[in-house]
């Protein structure tokens, strides 16, 4: 039935995501001196091209108000 094949599929998915975590947190917590400051380093970069483009369409529309303002 429908509920056996949902419960047979959400075990093998439970099952594949602790196989999945078994194998990936011991390399994460070997590589973690180098990936934290490669994160943290990659978020302000794209954190600092958000800022500046949001800066440079809040400065396009002042001047087109500006513009608009003026003539």
């Amino acid at each position: 039935t429908a509920g056996g094949s949902l419960l047979i599929l959400s075990a093998l998915v439970t099952a594949g995501t602790v196989i999945g975590l078994t194998i990936v947190t011991p390399l994460c917590v070997i590589f973690s001196p180098v990936l934290v400051p490669a994160v943290i380093s990659v978020a302000l970069l794209t954190l600092g091209f958000l800022a500046s483009g949001g800066f440079g369409v809040a400065a396009i529309t002042v001047l087109a108000w500006i513009y608009k303002y003026v003539t």
